[in-house]
């Protein structure tokens, strides 16, 4: 606990984005990764070998973009600083470890950004406001630059959690259809605005999540749609992540997650279906 305190309180991180909490939540996972790695090294190994086999289907060597890049566990970035001339990290938040080493990497660029386009518009609304004051996505133009390969990496179900949160307010309301179909809305924005790049689409992310207890005599694997009922048409590679073996969050449950991976080459669109 002492060195996640310190790391959030010398670490830099944009006023909106701390507000909404993505500074916490990265140090979190951070921490959560390293007290799960074992159990995280499979779905880890698989996300790398998936940009490694996106990379390969890829003919420029230009420019790489990767989205939600964290704090890098689940990329193959020696890898990819050997194939691409410039290599651009995205995320709302980076870590000491990786801003460190892009000040020593010539073609390692870290971008601070939210791709949703809604922090700064979001932190000025109070909960409880209409849905019709919700404001509208509004990914950056900024990133849609020459590149050979853009990346969403672990990050589509991510995008809406800290928006519904701040949102939800104090209260935390679990059912609430207006909140859930502006998520829904956030995550489709995402997939409309990726072939907006004009290059080759990897998308790794989560599909599912899936509760198994311990007892399972007495209890039952517990699903739940990880994307707010959007369902993706392509074929993908599919795996599952350990990402909370118990007791992680519960003493009686292990958090899985069916993790897809999809790649899309340059001008191809990302189908999908949405159910309410």
């Amino acid at each position: 606990m002492l060195r996640e305190a310190f790391e959030y309180f010398f670490t830099e991180c944009r006023k909106d984005f701390k507000r909404l909490g993505y500074l916490h939540e990265a140090i979190a996972i951070d921490a959560r990764y390293r007290r799960c790695q074992k159990s995280w090294h499979e779905h880890l190994s698989k996300t790398k070998l998936e940009i490694q086999k996106a990379v390969e289907a890829t003919e420029g060597r230009q420019r790489i973009v990767i989205l939600g890049a964290g704090a890098a566990h689940d990329i193959p970035l020696d890898y990819l600083l050997r194939e691409f001339r410039q290599v651009v990290l995205v995320d709302v938040v980076f870590l000491k470890p990786l801003r460190k080493l892009a000040q020593k990497t010539s073609n390692l660029n870290l971008v601070e950004e939210d791709v949703t386009g809604l922090a700064n518009r979001i932190t000025s609304l109070k909960p409880g406001v209409k849905r019709d004051q919700f404001p509208l996505p509004r990914p950056p133009e900024k990133l849609l630059v020459s590149t050979d390969l853009v990346i969403s990496c672990n990050l589509l179900s991510q995008l809406p959690i800290q928006i519904r949160n701040h949102l939800a307010g104090e209260a935390g309301e679990q059912e609430n259809p207006a909140l859930d179909d502006y998520c829904r809305q956030v995550i489709t924005s995402h997939l409309d605005w990726l072939p907006c790049f004009n290059a080759s689409v990897l998308l790794v992310t989560d599909l599912e999540r899936l509760l198994f207890p311990v007892n399972k005599q007495k209890n039952q694997v517990v699903r739940d749609n990880a994307l707010y009922d959007i369902e993706l048409t392509s074929q993908g590679v599919q795996w599952i992540w350990d990402i909370a073996p118990r007791p992680e969050i519960d003493p009686d449950y292990d958090l899985k997650h069916l993790v897809g991976s999809f790649f899309f080459p340059r001008g191809e669109t990302i189908g999908f279906t949405q159910e309410k």
